[in-house]
Formats: structure tokens, C-alpha cells, sequence
């Protein structure tokens, strides 16, 4: 009896029936995984550069116009919100706001106007050399908080914000009206 133990497994050792199975088995949940994990990267990364076109394209439709409403700039939203489709814009906030820097030097809110985001007031911080005393600029903002399931493992990875500088195009001032 102690002779068939040994040439059984012996038998067993040199077996090699089943190793692909194994060895699939083992692999097949990392690529699943890997899988998944690039779709969702690539449907965040659209989301962000959605984000950012939003942005520009929002402050870009605002510095074209010689005047404007809140009722103008609300519609061009509306169209920042068609530009994140197909995902959803429930979380999308967006601002425009022109910023004009007086004789001396000083850069203040001339009007803001936002959705989900607070209008602006008072004096803002605009980078250096973008204009000079009596200019004025359009600042659009954007935030996109993109619902992915990697937010219980990173927590604020997948909140995309933007923000474009641009210089009215028809006039020195977009004054306006009821803002």
C-alpha cells in the first residue's frame, strides 16, 4: 500500500491536463477588471473635455455679443448644457462673469451671472499681463460632478472644472442690462 501512494501522486505532479483552465481562470478576473476600468476612465475623460469646451464655449458666445441680459446669458447656458450631452446636466454649474480693471490697476466684478455657482462680487485676482487699466474680460466657469463608481475609492477625482479668459470681440465693454 505505501508503493501506490507515491505513484499516485507522482501521477498527479506530472498531470498537465487543466493548467490553461487554471491559468485562465486566474487571469480572466484581472482583465475584466481592466476591461471596465478603461471604459470609465474613458467616459470620465469625455466628461472633463466636455467640461472644458463648456467653458469656453459659454464665455466665447458671451464675448461676442455688444450687450447682454440675464435672459441672454441663461440661454447660452442652456446651450453649455447641450454641449455635456449625452451626460446629464443635473451637475453641471456654470458662470460668466466680466471683470473690468480700473485706472489703477484694480480688477472688479462689472456683472456675474451663474448657475449653480454664486455670481461673483467685489474684486477678483486675473492673471498677470491678460489686460491693462480700463479693459475689460470675460471669465467663464464651469464644474462637472461626474458620478463614476470610482468615487468611494477617489473621493474628488471626478469633479471637472474649467475656466477661459476671453476679450469682448465687437466692443471694449459687454455691458449688462439687467444683471
Amino acid at each position: 500500500m505505501a508503493d501506490r501512494a507515491p505513484s499516485w501522486l507522482g501521477r498527479f505532479a506530472r498531470d498537465a491536463r487543466g493548467v490553461a483552465a487554471v491559468e485562465f481562470a486566474l487571469v480572466v478576473p484581472v482583465l475584466i477588471v481592466c476591461y471596465f476600468g478603461l471604459a470609465e476612465f474613458c467616459q470620465a475623460y469625455m466628461a472633463q473635455k466636455r467640461t472644458i469646451h463648456t467653458t469656453s464655449q459659454v464665455a466665447d458666445m458671451v464675448a461676442r455679443a455688444p450687450t447682454t441680459s440675464r435672459a441672454q446669458i441663461d440661454e447660452i447656458m442652456d446651450i453649455g448644457s447641450l454641449i455635456m450631452q449625452p451626460f446629464p446636466e443635473a451637475p453641471l454649474d456654470i458662470r460668466v462673469t466680466a471683470i473690468t480693471r480700473d485706472n489703477n490697476g484694480v480688477a472688479r466684478v462689472t456683472w456675474s451671472r451663474g448657475r449653480g455657482m454664486a455670481p461673483l462680487t467685489g474684486v477678483q485676482t486675473v492673471p498677470a499681463g491678460l489686460i491693462a487699466n480700463g479693459e475689460m474680460i470675460i471669465m467663464g466657469e464651469a464644474a462637472y460632478d461626474y458620478v463614476s463608481p470610482l468615487d468611494t475609492l477617489l473621493p474628488n477625482a471626478t469633479r471637472f472644472q474649467g475656466r477661459h479668459y476671453l476679450r469682448p470681440r465687437l466692443t471694449d465693454q459687454i455691458p449688462c442690462t439687467d444683471c
